[in-house]
């Protein structure tokens, strides 16, 4: 015991421990969402911060730029993740409400003059210090390059591959042709990738549908890649061509070809260059972006949002409706395609057939209704059944053997009393544990994780 004591106090057994109880968790919340898809419908794109150096009073233009960026992003139509931020240094000489990132900008700055604008990522990088007006505003935050790559996402692409063009053609040329021939790969279907249980279980019944001779369906949108080659020089694309270069210090130097993945809401992967773009590295990216969301906590799946002025709530919903309610996009259906069976219309009440009557009494405290009808069955004589066309004859259910009256009968069958809670109805209570299974299990798996990292923890750390 002694033995076992010490090693688990040992940094080793620590790192095992934590590796265990990691699993655990992720397999009790793994979500089956491809990660394409949750990132559109929760990922909320990190704002580019644009401070406005000043120390004096903004003039009309400057007012003009800056109600034209918290314009951006505060109740915008098409909203863009951005903010405004103005700084008077002659009030904030130590430039103390600014992160120390910019500070170090400001003083490492070669033109001295006021007022100017810094530009900062949501990574903390400089995309660099400028002056700005309404037009370039509008040039900042959308561009007909980036305007096509957020319309492609939101119709249910795994992700847009955007290739920024390199100093030789020669070279550019080779990587849009391995470019395209990846993307009509993925297209065709000669490339495997994950489908979720929906869409795999859409999948079967498709194939078993289909008959000999025939193709079932592909599976609907999750084999479309998007392809857009950028040139890098473009005084169009210049604030978008910067925002790729600024994931990475050196990537403004660096001449060669370069390919980022995007997916979501206009997160961008770390890019491939040069002769490090080639088919087997491209894969691995796909198949991230396509694969089960295993993380659903943005901040630690890779990528950087880029700055994309886009409707992504528009966007969310309608891959919503392409792709049906599944884990990550409940906001964007009622409750009721989650739950039908336990949704009541407004001002409708719960359905009592076959009932003769009833009254509400109240049992502790709780409404309910009590059937009042006899217990005893009304004979049938046979002399009553009339064959004319002035009656119809009952009807007797074989399964039940009971006296079911026509639909136009204004006789009432007699049942048993039952006690039926007001605002319930005879399908709540069955259909209530099978809708509530899944949740069970989710919370049921994330109890027990945290039980076992519990006891583990309290003999690791536990005094000796």
């Amino acid at each position: 015991m002694a033995r076992m004591a010490t090693f688990l106090r040992s940094a080793h057994a620590i790192r095992i421990i934590t590796v265990v109880g990691l699993l655990f968790a992720a397999v009790a919340v793994a979500c089956e969402t491809p990660v394409y898809r949750y990132a559109m419908y929760r990922w909320q794109p990190a704002p580019y911060e644009v401070y406005f150096f000043h120390d004096a009073e903004p003039d009309d233009k400057h007012q003009q730029v800056a109600e034209l960026l918290e314009g951006f992003g505060r109740g915008s139509a098409t909203p863009a993740n951005v903010a405004y931020l103005p700084v008077n240094v002659a009030e904030d000489k130590e430039l103390a409400s600014v992160p120390p990132d910019v500070k170090k900008a400001w003083d490492a700055r070669e033109d001295k003059s006021l007022p100017t604008y810094f530009i900062s990522t949501p990574y903390g990088a400089g995309l660099k210090f400028d002056q700005l007006d309404p037009a370039t505003v509008k040039a900042l935050v959308e561009s007909p390059a980036r305007k096509s790559l957020a319309a492609q996402l939101e119709t249910g692409k795994l992700g847009v591959f955007v290739m920024l063009t390199g100093k030789e053609a020669a070279e550019t040329k080779q990587t849009e042709e391995i470019m395209t021939d990846l993307v009509e790969e993925v297209r065709s279907g000669k490339v495997s990738l994950y489908l979720s249980p929906t869409e795999a279980s859409a999948t079967e019944s498709s194939e078993t549908e289909a008959g000999e001779g025939e193709k079932a369906e592909e599976p609907k949108g999750n084999t479309e890649l998007g392809f857009m080659k950028v040139d890098r020089e473009s005084a169009e694309e210049k604030w978008f061509v910067r925002s790729l270069l600024a994931m990475e210090p050196d990537l403004e130097q660096e001449e060669r070809p370069m390919v980022f993945l995007v997916y979501g809401r206009a997160r961008a992967l770390l890019p491939y260059i040069g002769k490090g773009i080639t088919r087997e590295n491209l894969l691995r990216e796909i198949e991230f972006v396509s694969g089960a969301c295993s993380c659903t906590v943005k901040e630690q799946n890779p990528g950087v949002d880029l700055l994309v002025r886009y409707d992504w709530e528009s966007a969310a919903a309608a891959l919503a409706d392409k792709f049906g309610n599944e884990e990550g996009n409940e906001s964007q259906f009622g409750p009721e395609m989650f739950f039908p069976e336990l949704i009541i219309g407004e001002g409708a009440t719960p359905e009592v057939t076959d009932v003769a009557a009833r009254d509400v009494e109240q049992t502790d405290g709780q409404d309910v209704i009590v059937e009042q009808t006899s217990l005893e069955e009304p004979a049938v004589d046979p002399k009553d059944v009339a064959t004319t066309a002035d009656h119809q004859t009952p009807i007797v259910s074989e399964e039940q053997g009971s006296h079911v009256p026509p639909e136009d009968s204004t006789e009432a069958v007699s049942v048993p009393p039952v006690e039926i809670p007001l605002g319930s109805s005879p399908t709540t209570t069955a259909a209530a544990p099978s809708a509530f299974s899944s949740v069970w299990v989710v919370g049921g798996g994330v109890a027990v994780a945290l039980l076992v990292l519990f006891g583990l923890t309290f003999v690791v750390l536990r005094p000796q």
